[in-house]
């Protein structure tokens, strides 16, 4: 468990922090995919699709992972509301067919 540390929002006042990349942030947009990255529920962490490739590639939080994200805070409630925009299911492999016998 994390210690809260709060964030005056200008949206939504007083909440919680939250962290993510910033292309999910300045993208409102098509949908970048979204990755969480803590089982805590009280720790917000996110980033989209193309920076878990990159921390995939690096195999940690390296400083080119770092410079790649362009780490954004916001108030949990923001972090809500990217997150319910850029998440999505990963679309079937074609290997994996798509269920219909394929």
């Amino acid at each position: 468990m994390t210690d809260k540390i709060d964030i005056n929002c200008p949206h939504h006042g007083q909440l919680a922090l939250a962290s993510v990349c910033g292309h999910l942030v300045q993208n409102h947009g098509v949908p970048l995919g979204f990755i969480e990255n803590s089982d805590d529920p009280d720790d917000k962490q996110g980033w989209c699709y193309a920076c878990e490739l990159v921390y995939l590639q690096e195999e940690d939080k390296t400083e080119r992972f770092r410079a790649f994200t362009q780490h954004a805070v916001l108030c949990s409630h923001c972090y809500d509301q990217v997150k319910a925009h850029h998440q999505f299911d990963p679309p079937e492999t074609a290997a994996g067919g798509m269920g219909d016998g394929t």
